[in-house]
């Protein structure tokens, strides 16, 4: 399997010891019981959604059975959602056509040698100093840039997928007959298959913490009801908008 992948066995064990390390380092420093209490808080949201909107009931009219199992059908692939694999996989494609081009090459470069084949030796060795060139030109500040973000890139999957695995829902959870809680859970595990489930759990727990801050403490009591009231109070506005911005806009103006 390895030597298909390409990957040396001691090397992948390395990069599983490595990523095992920096798991354990991600659930050391996160909050991670005061996430997964801002994950109630935004379960609940979606629970209201779904018993205040006719849409979304109407979505949804399977049986509990094969609701529970809608719910829960995202968990085994939470863990393997990167946010950033289109940006990666741009990133790194030029470097990878290079070095398939100049593989080819080399396989080339050696069948024009056996077989004594002088224009396709000749070939071969021009594109391999050709490819040589063209990394030689590209500068280094630019290779220093992009290998760092792709460390970045890397580094915020790793969190990503870490703190997604935590606060993900399993068939314990949706063991219940109240369709509303099993939609809500369901809703919450497919928002972790991209970057709002982990934004609104973000957002709530920074809430959750703000009455701690002397000055905020004393201008707002309880930001979560506070927000959580807004939003439930215009589910319809926030249900017809057509993004953030059109929330904000609609919003202001029922209010003002």
């Amino acid at each position: 399997m390895s030597s298909q992948s390409g990957t040396h066995p001691a090397h992948a064990l390395r990069s599983l010891r490595l990523r095992h390390l920096w798991t354990k380092l991600i659930l050391a420093l996160a909050p991670i019981d005061g996430l997964k209490e801002a994950r109630q808080q935004v379960v609940s949201l979606f629970l209201e959604a779904y018993l205040e909107i006719d849409e979304f009931q109407d979505a949804f009219d399977q049986s509990n059975s094969d609701l529970r199992g809608w719910a829960v059908e995202p968990y085994d692939h939470i863990t393997d959602y990167d946010p950033h694999e289109a940006v990666t996989a741009l990133l790194q494609f030029p470097e990878k056509v290079l070095s398939k081009t100049r593989n080819f090459l080399i396989v080339a470069f050696a069948t024009g040698s056996v077989l004594s084949i002088n224009w396709l030796w000749a070939l071969a060795v021009d594109g391999i100093q050709l490819i040589g060139v063209i990394r030689g030109h590209i500068p280094r500040t630019v290779m220093a840039v992009v290998i760092v973000y792709l460390c970045l890139l890397r580094a915020d999957k790793l969190i990503h997928q870490t703190l997604s695995g935590e606060l993900r829902v399993g068939r314990a959870r949706v063991q219940t007959r109240r369709r509303a809680q099993i939609v809500g859970y369901g809703v919450w595990n497919r928002s972790l298959i991209g970057r709002s489930g982990l934004f609104l759990v973000g957002l709530f727990y920074i809430l959750g913490a703000l009455p701690e801050l002397p000055v905020v403490g004393r201008l707002f009591e309880d930001p979560v009801s506070c927000v959580m009231g807004i939003i439930s109070g215009n589910m319809d506005i926030l249900h017809h908008s057509e993004g953030v911005l059109d929330a904000i806009y609609r919003l202001g103006r029922r209010h003002y």
